[in-house]
């Protein structure tokens, strides 16, 4: 299974890189090919302007290598800090620019009557992760709804949202429950590539019941 990982954070050596390096590390390790972006690192310009939402189409290469990606491959997994309930300005405008017509989601109907919504990337399977200092209840699910309803539900996704949270100062053992959460879910998400097959094969007949 191919597997596009997205992480968006402006400091080097945050708890947001380690998660995405666990998170690099398991799906390789249960044998699935990972496409892991920096966003900050390869300087992603999050800026939709006129003349490309005009032509519904991106000049940029870089938008158009990551829109491509997110078309071929069965998995999305991103990682971001909450700021103020929201993703960073650049993952906002990466969703922008990388989730546009034709690529998550298609208006269909003739010339002049209301189009109606189709999306685009049903059959994959999102998962996200979100850093934040907030304590448990103490700011609405606005992040959950977000990514799992209006975004990449709404293109088709299956998709589940996890917030990180009491960020403020977790002791290194919440830390390392966390580690091992990230590994669990992706583990049960995206099973490893020997399991499929050899699932796929047992229901053909192919492999004898133990």
């Amino acid at each position: 299974m191919r597997i596009l990982e997205i992480l968006c954070h402006p400091r080097p050596g945050s708890f947001n890189h380690a998660l995405a390096a666990r998170a690099a590390e398991t799906l390789r390790g249960l044998g699935h090919e990972v496409l892991f972006h920096d966003l900050h690192a390869e300087g992603f310009d999050p800026v939709l302007d006129s003349s490309e939402l005009s032509r519904l189409y991106s000049l940029d290469e870089l938008v158009q290598e990551h829109s491509r990606q997110l078309s071929e491959t069965e998995g999305l997994v991103i990682f971001h800090p909450d700021w103020w309930s929201q993703p960073p300005a650049m993952l906002k405008g990466w969703v922008d620019r990388v989730f546009r017509q034709g690529v998550a989601y298609e208006l269909e109907g003739e010339e002049g009557t209301e189009k109606r919504w189709k999306p685009l990337l049903a059959g994959k399977k999102g998962l996200v992760f979100c850093t934040s200092d907030a304590e448990e209840g103490e700011l609405p699910g606005t992040l959950e709804t977000l990514w799992e309803d209006a975004i990449l539900g709404r293109c088709g996704m299956q998709a589940e949202c996890f917030v990180v949270r009491e960020m403020r100062g977790p002791a290194p053992a919440r830390r390392r429950d966390w580690m091992g959460f990230i590994t669990a879910t992706l583990e049960t998400t995206f099973p490893a590539a020997y399991e499929m097959t050899d699932a796929g094969a047992s229901a053909s007949g192919l492999i004898a019941p133990a």
